[in-house]
């Protein structure tokens, strides 16, 4: 691919300066996302795109909550529109950032109008659903960008041979397509009405199969959790045994793994306490930082020439 600078330049770091601005508004997004939820805020504002038919709403709890979120929800829009024009005009022969910056803006459309779907809808869940699921993968086109700034023409410096790790291309892809399923399964858990059916962790009533199609629910994303931690420390491993003597893909390793034990820890706290919207909001907040975490490393690792063939 060529290369119209290097990542030390002035535009690949107002590139990465403006993609982490990026960043940081789309993941506010999404956790002032969960709060409107998890403090029943969705219908502060009945109508869309006004507030209670004005621009500056009353003054109350719920409008403001949802208020602050759509007003975050116009600046990102700006964020992302203005990403999209940098990367046009001065990145265009960079072909895979031109496809994130594009995918991003066609992502960030579509959670406006469905925003908008949502609360002229009333809130219907799997709506909801559908919004959660692109908002984060808004997030995760975002946070390549931000690793391809960081990391590429970088990875030839730091280590030769490549990635040694077998299969890593698709250790990546389990690992991305199974986090982020783990993160929509929370939320049709919420949406089906089973986010507060189980009260005990780690067992729910006692049981590890409790009885009832709502138990069931909540369970079986706490087993898609667990299961999703067992893959990740397997596949952790596997890029740390191989290629920990790589800093950067030590370190990204380490930091999703971490990550993702600490929502575990935090998901039991959340139902030890009872399900507190506040704890709703962190742990959501977390699982998105789980993601980002996973598409950072997935982005840092692919810089890198397979040490194999057989990974070309």
């Amino acid at each position: 691919m060529k290369r119209i600078s290097t990542p030390e330049s002035k535009p690949w770091n107002t590139l990465k300066w403006l993609a982490i601005i990026t960043l940081l508004s789309a993941f506010s997004q999404v956790t002032l996302g969960g709060y409107v939820r998890s403090s029943e805020s969705g219908l502060g504002c009945p109508d869309w795109p006004l507030c209670h038919g004005q621009l500056i709403p009353p003054f109350e709890f719920h409008t403001l909550v949802e208020y602050s979120h759509r007003l975050n929800a116009s600046l990102l829009m700006v964020f992302v529109g203005t990403l999209s024009l940098l990367c046009w005009f001065r990145f265009r022969e960079e072909k895979i950032v031109i496809r994130l910056a594009g995918a991003a803006l066609g992502l960030v459309l579509c959670v406006a109008v469905l925003g908008g779907i949502t609360v002229l809808t009333e809130l219907v869940w799997w709506i909801r659903l559908i919004h959660l699921s692109l908002a984060e993968l808004l997030i995760g086109s975002v946070t390549a960008i931000v690793g391809l700034t960081f990391y590429t023409n970088k990875s030839s410096s730091l280590d030769t041979k490549g990635i040694a790790t077998p299969n890593w291309r698709k250790k990546l892809w389990v690992i991305s397509v199974g986090l982020f399923l783990l993160i929509i399964s929370g939320s049709y858990m919420v949406g089906a009405g089973a986010g507060s059916a189980c009260s005990t962790w780690p067992l729910c009533r006692g049981d590890l199969f409790p009885g009832g199609a709502i138990y069931a629910i909540h369970m079986g994303h706490r087993y898609i959790a667990g299961l999703m931690v067992l893959i990740a420390a397997f596949i952790v491993w596997s890029f740390i045994k191989n290629d920990g003597h790589i800093p950067a893909v030590k370190r990204v390793s380490m930091t999703l793994i971490h990550s993702l034990l600490l929502q575990i820890v935090l998901g039991a706290i959340l139902v030890w306490g009872g399900f507190n919207p506040a704890l709703k909001t962190i742990h959501l907040a977390l699982a998105t930082l789980v993601w980002i975490a996973t598409i950072y490393m997935v982005s840092c690792i692919t810089q890198y020439k397979p040490a194999y063939s057989k990974d070309k």
